[in-house]
């Protein structure tokens, strides 16, 4: 599940891609930017905002033929529950006798790059969904020049109607982006999506950055950000401006809420998600139910310290840990996920529940208004009885 150490990283990922270039086209795939052109923009800046992302693109170098206007704007993004975005290198995929100015994601996994099927204009939904070119490569199938495939020279072709963006483990690495390859995906972000969740796309001189299922695409003027995108938003607990005693102050703005339902209220601090709240709440001995002004002296302090050094010490990682040892292939916790097992601290078997989460809407101001879904949690009710 996104968090705001995975939007860390997918920001850390299109910042060392994208910035500083010009995007030569651009695709969005929502109804309201459908006519959107971004062309001929520089990318100024990629942003993380709790768990939003935010692509600064600067104004229009020629306003008369731009939709969009002249002055700068900002892509925004929200990666929800599965959205993600991935980073494709551009490239001629010279064996493969394809027209100059044609796409391939390259793998940087170790010794010479092999070329996969990311073909240069990306078709709809309805296009047929990226038939490869002749003598590209098929997800997950190496290019070869020795016998064994069909088509010219040997090299395998993936059936008919595959999508071109499906890139998939193999031996000897999986198959990224060199963008991907120095800021490895996240295992709490789904890839692999197909070409019918596109939602938007940046095409640089060198790379494509493609938008998989995320939500609340949107391109406003930069200098309208915290007015319509993000300034309902609380201390980014990542973010350089991070502040604790201003998230302490708004958490205890409202002291009949429970706990578990104000650490995910973005208002309140932004980035902590289902896995953080889970994870600090246990290990602090604190019942995700108690009243913001029950807890003992101190308590709510400890909690927030605690998620914001969580956060920070997995921002880098391609998987989390919270156990204080490094993952080894798979995330490592000590009650997210687990109900129905021990716990790790007392033997008690830990119970399933559900609580209410402060999520906000994603639809313009003045309509954003706080709307309460149920989460499922995994507690101790040893370690977190209520007291």
């Amino acid at each position: 599940m996104p968090e705001g150490d995975s939007v860390y990283r997918q920001c850390k990922m299109l910042r060392e891609a994208l910035e500083g270039a010009v995007v030569e086209s651009s695709d969005f795939r929502v109804p309201a930017l459908a006519t959107s052109d971004v062309s001929g923009r520089t990318v100024v800046a990629v942003v993380p905002r709790g768990k939003h992302i935010l692509i600064r693109l600067s104004a229009a170098p020629d306003a008369e033929e731009m939709r969009s206007g002249a002055e700068p704007l900002t892509l925004h993004s929200h990666l929800m529950m599965d959205g993600t975005w991935r980073v494709f290198d551009r490239a001629q995929n010279d064996d493969a006798g394809q027209p100059s100015g044609s796409l391939a994601g390259r793998s940087h996994t170790g010794g010479a790059a092999s070329t996969a099927n990311t073909p240069a204009s990306v078709p709809g939904p309805r296009s047929g969904a990226g038939r490869p070119a002749a003598g590209a490569r098929g997800p997950g199938r190496a290019a070869s020049s020795s016998g064994g495939g069909g088509g010219a020279g040997g090299v395998r072709r993936s059936r008919p109607g595959a999508s071109p963006y499906r890139p998939r483990a193999r031996a000897g690495g999986s198959v990224r982006s060199a963008a991907e390859a120095r800021t490895r995906i996240s295992a709490d972000v789904a890839i692999g999506q197909g070409s019918h969740t596109i939602r938007a796309i940046l095409r640089t001189q060198d790379v494509e950055a493609v938008g998989f299922d995320v939500k609340d695409v949107r391109l406003v003027p930069t200098r309208l950000e915290d007015q319509e995108l993000v300034g309902y938003l609380g201390p980014d607990i990542l973010g350089p401006d991070w502040d604790l005693e201003k998230a302490l102050e708004r958490l205890s703005a409202q002291p009949d809420r429970a706990i578990g339902t104000a650490l995910m209220d973005q208002r309140n601090l932004a980035g902590i998600g289902n896995v953080y709240r889970v994870e600090t709440l246990f290990m602090s001995r604190t019942n995700p139910w108690a009243r913001v002004d029950s807890l003992p002296e101190g308590k709510l302090r400890e909690i927030v310290v605690l998620a914001h050094k969580l956060l920070h010490l997995n921002k880098d990682r391609s998987m989390r840990s919270t156990v204080g040892q490094a993952p080894q292939g798979r995330p490592l916790f000590w009650t997210y996920g687990k109900d129905g097992q021990p716990c790790r601290r007392c033997g008690t078997v830990l119970k399933r529940g559900e609580i209410d989460d402060a999520l906000l809407t994603v639809d313009p101001a003045p309509s954003r208004t706080a709307v309460q879904h149920l989460r499922t949690i995994a507690w101790c009710p040893r370690c977190q009885a209520a007291e």
